[in-house]
């Protein structure tokens, strides 16, 4: 009898764990986000950015992990600048990485009920760069967004509290942009131990500038 409830508990834990994310710590956090389909467009800017190892290595931090219909906005921002992925990734001018880095919060396991409205969370781009927990909760439904410096990002229907080893993973609409002005975003160089561990990315600013236009920032506000 005791056999059948212990095989019972383990279906019900199975039954309730995301599908689309490895639960074992045999996985990593890279291999887990490819592991999810709307979430392939992230997984290629990674890789572009030359943060394979750094996500691969990362563990106790909680990660904002933007759809492919976000990717797709951030690309047609470059665009709207006549500007391509490749022309923000690559030695001395990366900083699609430091936009990553501005997904991941080192150190900490946030799961949607330990985080509080108006909470300021500090970001692996650097203790200058945080965001800001909106946090509304009604009879029916819970409501995170992260406010960023230039733009804000909703965690999505069904997207919360997916735990991969020792961190966290919310899925959101939006690409969070360290700042509105391109030439403000620190440009990422060399490597750096995963945040959360030990180490510290080489972040410089460069000259390279350009604001977005207002139907732009509009358009990554919604």
């Amino acid at each position: 009898m005791a056999m059948l409830r212990s095989c019972v508990l383990a279906l019900v834990v199975l039954a309730v764990l995301p599908s689309t994310f490895g639960q074992s710590c045999n996985t990593n956090l890279l291999a887990a986000l490819a592991n999810n389909p709307n979430l392939s467009q992230l997984v290629a800017v990674i890789s572009a950015s030359g943060l394979n190892d750094t996500v691969t290595k990362l563990d106790n931090a909680t990660v904002l992990a933007p759809t492919n219909s976000a990717v797709a906005a951030l690309n047609s921002i470059l665009a709207a600048n006549n500007l391509t992925l490749a022309d923000v990734t690559g030695s001395g001018k990366d900083r699609a990485a430091s936009i990553l880095l501005y997904h991941i919060i080192p150190n900490k396991t946030a799961t949607v009920s330990t985080l509080t409205n108006g909470m300021v969370l500090p970001t692996a781009l650097g203790s200058n760069y945080t965001l800001t927990v909106a946090k509304t909760t009604t009879a029916t439904n819970t409501t995170v967004t992260f406010i960023g410096a230039a733009n804000n990002a909703t965690v999505i229907s069904g997207g919360a509290d997916n735990k991969v080893c020792n961190s966290i993973v919310h899925i959101v609409n939006a690409v969070l942009l360290p700042s509105a002005t391109l030439g403000q975003i620190p440009i990422y160089n060399g490597t750096s131990s995963a945040p959360g561990s030990s180490g510290a990315a080489a972040l410089t600013i460069g000259a390279w500038g350009f604001g977005l236009s207002a139907a732009v920032a509009t358009a990554m506000l919604m």
